[in-house]
């Protein structure tokens, strides 16, 4: 079986109720020999949804008629994101009718095309791992930093943490799922 890493992250300057601009990052350091990056901001947006798309890109990086088995090591600091699959929590909304505890499941748009993506690709296994965000911005010392960034994982993330930036993009997209 084929392994593949990507790290995925989202963004958006938005508060509680509010929406804003946003953006989503997903970095493959090695997709077949290359490095492979998605990255589009977008308007009228929340996080999760960000986080949520930087995902499904992830998987939509995958031909349908691809034929070796992929696992596929997502990493990502959205606990919201991993947690869905970790804890099952996908699972137990399907069965609830797309409820849960404060109601109707945010983002269940967005849900259904991840789910109907990794349902058309059925030789991709996915394997979540939360990693902890912001630990390169965060750390003061240069020199501390740049030992950061040689782990793989924090480097990794950290890219696709410059990626989710909104502002990395001329154009934002209006478009609502």
């Amino acid at each position: 079986m084929k392994e593949i890493l990507v790290f995925t992250d989202g963004s958006a300057v938005a508060n509680g109720i509010n929406k804003g601009k946003g953006g989503f990052g997903t970095y493959f350091p090695n997709f077949n020999n290359k490095t492979l990056v998605y990255s589009m901001g977008f308007e009228n947006t929340k996080t999760g949804r960000m986080e949520i798309m930087g995902l499904l890109f992830a998987i939509l990086a995958f031909n349908k008629s691809e034929k070796t088995q992929v696992l596929l090591r997502v990493f990502s600091d959205s606990e919201y994101v991993i947690k869905s699959f970790t804890e099952n929590r996908l699972e137990r909304w399907i069965e609830a009718g797309w409820t849960n505890s404060s109601g109707n499941v945010a983002n269940r748009d967005l849900w259904e095309r991840v789910l109907e993506a990794i349902e058309e690709r059925p030789f991709l296994t996915l394997q979540f791992q939360h990693i902890k965000s912001h630990q390169v911005e965060r750390e003061r010392d240069p020199a501390k930093k740049l030992i950061l960034l040689q782990d793989e994982h924090i480097r990794g993330n950290f890219i696709a943490d410059k990626l989710a930036d909104y502002r990395r993009h001329k154009i934002l997209l209006k478009i609502e799922f």
